[in-house]
């Protein structure tokens, strides 16, 4: 199949833009989470949709690399070497692997305030995941090496590894619903200058997780309960500069994952192998600081930076028996644990924010930029943002 480009995301979040141009009483937030709580008896809606593209991973060691590159070196040796002046030449027939990620997620918040100081609220996400995967074309729109490409798919789909083919994801696969999460909030102090706020945020296991055998599906959701504590602060410096601080840890609860046993590098590993294990997700730990600029009493302009660490995921088969069918069927036994590998993940996003905040509404726009990663495959992802924010009596 063809690779065609998707629209921008950044047309898309135009577009977001120009709606809230004709709705100039929700242009008001923040670019970071906001310390404070909706007034007692107060329903505050949200509106925040998050869309995320990636062509590129970061690597292990944080090289970056094309979604897909060890295909290359998995599937197509290389054949007739000929030596020249002394060095081994060799041809290698292959057609390019393009791969294009995206997650967009429309989400619906709503916050309730229990007294001025004290919120309750739920988050319920949609989610489109949508792979665009296909074959280097050549100038005239046709596939690069179609002998190439229908080798490679025939190789995919043949019983030993039992894969679908490269394809971008089918229409019926695009819309899921995402781990929903329900949260507590609590406003400790609040002065002229500076905020403090705390929450208790409980993700629930309602999303999807990526499957086995399909190389480049995109997950909705861990499909595990988490436990976050978030801590939030606000300081205005000069009446100028407004420093936002966000830092958040989770404690991730075990659950159960398809997974082919084998190393997390390799991505051709044979149907035999797959296996439902234990699964017990790294907890993780997250700081972002966004300040800002104030150029008058509602509208800032600022940049932000994130960072993000996750301790190493750990398997294991649920039972012996699980243990020995694996080994029979490889011909010989392979620990759940080389899975571990590679789940220790670190990144770093940078990003830029226009933000106008007001006692009701709020609304901002920000991009950001992951510019490190390491530990494991962690996307070069692009982040597009938009919060809408409107808060009303309900009764």
């Amino acid at each position: 199949m063809g690779y065609a480009s998707p629209l921008p995301p950044f047309a898309a979040c135009c577009r977001l833009v120009a709606i809230l141009a004709l709705f100039p009483c929700l242009v008001h937030a923040q670019a970071g989470s906001r310390t404070d709580t909706p007034r007692a008896g107060t329903l505050r809606f949200t509106f925040e949709p998050v869309i995320t593209t990636w062509e590129r991973e970061f690597t292990v060691n944080g090289h970056e690399q094309r979604i897909g590159a060890s295909l290359f070196g998995e599937t197509h040796p290389p054949f007739g070497c000929t030596v020249i002046k002394g060095f081994v030449v060799c041809r290698y027939d292959f057609t390019p692997v393009l791969v294009r990620e995206e997650r967009r997620v429309t989400p619906l918040a709503l916050e309730f305030g229990i007294t001025n100081r004290i919120a309750v609220g739920v988050y319920v996400p949609v989610i489109r995941v949508n792979t665009r995967a296909g074959f280097q074309l050549d100038s005239l729109g046709a596939t690069g090496n179609p002998d190439a490409a229908r080798r490679l798919d025939s190789l995919l789909t043949d019983s030993t590894y039992a894969l679908d083919p490269i394809a971008g994801t089918s229409r019926r696969l695009h819309f899921f619903p995402g781990d929903i999460e329900v949260n507590a909030k609590y406003r400790m102090l609040e002065s002229r200058n500076y905020a403090l706020s705390g929450a208790v945020v409980v993700r629930l296991p309602t999303g999807h997780q990526d499957s086995p055998n399909n190389l480049f599906d995109l997950s909705t959701g861990d499909h595990q309960t988490d436990i976050e504590l978030q801590v939030a602060q606000e300081l205005t410096v000069l009446d100028r500069l407004w420093l936002n601080v966000l830092v958040r840890g989770g404690r991730q609860q075990p659950g159960t994952r398809a997974r082919r046993v084998g190393p997390q590098s390799v991505l051709l590993i044979p149907h035999a192998a797959l296996a439902t294990l234990n699964w017990d997700p790294g907890d993780y730990a997250a700081i972002d600081v966004a300040p800002m600029l104030r150029f008058g009493k509602d509208f800032a302009v600022g940049f932000t930076a994130g960072y993000w660490t996750q301790k190493r995921d750990r398997y294991t088969y649920r039972s012996t028996q699980d243990s020995i069918d694996i080994a029979t069927r490889l011909g010989a036994p392979v620990s759940a644990a080389v899975l571990d590998a590679g789940t220790a993940l670190r990144w770093t996003r940078l990003g830029v924010a226009m933000t106008y905040t007001g006692p009701d509404a709020e609304g901002s726009f920000s991009v950001e930029q992951t510019v490190t990663g390491s530990g494991g495959p962690v996307p070069v992802a692009t982040v597009f943002r938009i919060v809408m924010r409107i808060s009303r009596w309900p009764f």
